[in-house]
């Protein structure tokens, strides 16, 4: 099956072909049964196969501006550049519905939109749209000018943990972890593959670290822990602080640090802190250039490995098993120096895979591939189109 994903910053207009393939059953058909995540569950867990081509379209200071949207010019630039790809069959962009078809946490939620129906999502946007109303109104205006159905992926950024996991003891304040849900999952399914276990059976820790970190444990395919991250928690990243203490915050107040309106807080803590503050670099190439020369590199790597280890260490206690397998992905997964140091770290615990990159547009395209394929649930709307 072919999809095309569809991604619409403030700045910027990407479109990517996913080819996706079905596993051969090696073993004949009695092996698809039920997994333990839900629905159908081939060999190895239903992986899929991914060929990837991407484009980053060229703007005009018309076409994306601010928040506004020239949508027949952005129509007109997408089919230009898929002329000369495949057709697809679906368009697939990253939303979420204010409203969602599926409880919350049904975290791989799919949400179909069938071509006869894109007429009136056109009419009926949400405004809790994640990436606004621009980028959903493009992908169905284009979806319905391809004849298409239209998926939209939710960008989760966080799920329901167990309730021993989002204990505090601070009586009514439960944690609710934010983290990079989509990366750390694919990659973990990927993990499992090459371990030769199916998600649905495997122990694994996944690190997505990037401008901001999240550490998450999965277990029998599910979440049973995460750091979190940005202000939920993780490890240091690229513009993110890493673990404060109380003590530490009460020393922030006190210095009016925190005397400031939600935004900038938030701010503050993902995107003035971590590597670019202790350097001064902004860039993983930076700082890998002056990693040999600069000691403020190298005290801030040492830190990094030292953060991440113990992260990675912490969410091995929330498995029940030995984990089958550890998985660093991320834009700074592409520091070697660094990622040799913490496979050094790690690799007694599990096998250790480093999958360099932000890879958004993979883990879209694979959870839309999931949901065409029932292998994970997937929800129609309208909502009342819903079976009851």
């Amino acid at each position: 099956m072919r999809v095309y994903v569809l991604s619409v910053s403030s700045s910027s207009l990407k479109l990517g072909l996913a080819e996706l393939t079905p596993p051969v059953p090696s073993v004949g058909p009695e092996a698809v049964g039920v997994s333990e995540c839900g629905g159908p569950d081939p060999v190895q867990d239903g992986r899929l196969d991914l060929q990837m081509t991407r484009a980053d379209l060229p703007l005009d200071p018309h076409l994306l501006n601010g928040t506004g949207l020239d949508l027949n010019r952005a129509l007109d630039a997408l089919e230009m550049q898929a002329a000369a790809w495949p057709p697809a069959d679906a368009v697939v962009t990253v939303a979420a519905w204010e409203e969602p078809a599926a409880a919350v946490s049904d975290r791989s939620q799919v949400i179909y939109v069938a071509p006869e129906h894109l007429l009136q999502a056109q009419h009926d946007l949400p405004s809790g749209a994640v990436l606004g109303n621009r980028g959903l109104r493009l992908a169905i205006a284009w979806a319905m000018r391809l004849g298409v159905p239209l998926l939209t992926v939710p960008l989760p950024q966080q799920v329901e943990l167990p309730a021993d996991a989002r204990e505090t003891g601070i009586p009514g304040l439960r944690r609710e972890p934010r983290f990079h849900v989509l990366n750390s999952e694919m990659v973990a399914r990927e993990a499992a593959y090459d371990v030769g276990q199916r998600f649905c059976d495997a122990a694994v820790i996944a690190a997505h670290l990037g401008s901001t970190s999240s550490v998450t444990a999965y277990q029998k395919g599910k979440v049973v822990n995460s750091t979190g991250s940005g202000l939920t928690g993780g490890p240091m990243g690229l513009r993110q602080a890493g673990p404060v203490s109380p003590a530490t915050l009460q020393r922030l107040w006190d210095s009016d640090h925190l005397q400031m309106h939600a935004g900038a807080w938030t701010e503050f803590w993902t995107g003035e802190g971590g590597l670019r503050a202790l350097t001064g670099y902004g860039s993983v190439r930076e700082l890998m250039a002056a990693e040999e020369t600069d000691p403020r590199v190298q005290a801030a790597a040492a830190a990094f490995v030292h953060q991440v280890a113990c992260a990675v260490g912490q969410q091995c206690g929330a498995l029940t098993i030995r984990p089958d397998a550890i998985v660093l992905t991320g834009p700074l997964a592409r520091w070697d120096g660094v990622m040799h140091r913490l496979e050094a770290r790690l690799s007694w615990m599990a096998p250790v895979f480093v999958v360099p990159g932000d890879l958004e547009f993979e883990a879209v395209a694979r959870a839309a591939g999931r949901g065409l394929m029932g292998w994970a649930p997937m929800h129609s709307w309208p909502r009342e189109l819903q079976p009851a």
